[in-house]
């Protein structure tokens, strides 16, 4: 039989996690569930509505259904700075599987978890948000120049995996406002992406 005409069932990375609806998480990730601390363990704690936080696993990258791949700080931040990938301008610090509940009675919660079906996951991102795009540049500029400013203190917050559509750009720029130059980025999508989507079905339940 014909390789190229019998094509496996299961083309997804070795070590990936599908997630369904197109979402794909991709190595590198912790093999063992990790407590978290600090802000990250407040902010998910609040996220789920619990007094703390579960132990959660962290991934590196997630594919998305339109192909593309962003990468989080769990991994880039490890390279050097000249490695680094300019796809983690998404500002994700990293991707996570959070344990709401147990499905094997006898599952240890610092066991491997290279068995899923132990456990009952929440797939979340935990982020870092730029401000709102500066309303004048917006205006003046039909809608396209979206001029956003990095938050003097970083504001972690949690989202769902699934409300991610696309990897954008964050453009250093230096707009002069009210006869001030302001140290700003600006959003650059990719084009195509929205016809990437055109006859691509979601799962349902």
């Amino acid at each position: 039989m014909l390789p190229h005409l019998d094509p496996p069932e299961n083309t997804n990375p070795h070590a990936s996690a599908d997630l369904g609806n197109g979402y794909i998480l991709l190595a590198k990730r912790d093999r063992y569930l990790t407590a978290v601390r600090g802000e990250e363990e407040r902010v998910i704690a609040e996220y789920l509505g619990l007094p703390f936080a579960p132990k959660i696993c962290r991934w590196a990258c997630l594919r998305l259904p339109n192909g593309q791949i962003a990468r989080s700080e769990y991994q880039e931040l490890q390279k050097a700075p000249e490695d680094i990938r300019m796809s983690r301008n998404v500002k994700v610090r990293y991707f996570a599987r959070l344990i709401i509940r147990v499905a094997d009675e006898h599952a240890a919660l610092d066991a491997d978890i290279a068995s899923p079906d132990r456990f009952h996951f929440a797939d979340v991102a935990l982020v870092t948000a730029y401000s709102q795009p500066h309303t004048d540049l917006l205006e003046k500029s039909y809608g396209v120049l979206a001029s956003c400013m990095k938050p003097a203190q970083p504001s972690l917050q949690v989202i769902k995996i699934s409300d991610i559509r696309s990897v954008v750009a964050m453009i250093p720029h230096c707009p002069i406002i009210h006869g001030v130059a302001e140290e700003r980025y600006f959003l650059v999508e990719k084009s195509g992406m929205e016809i990437a989507r055109f006859g691509v079905e979601d799962d349902e339940e």
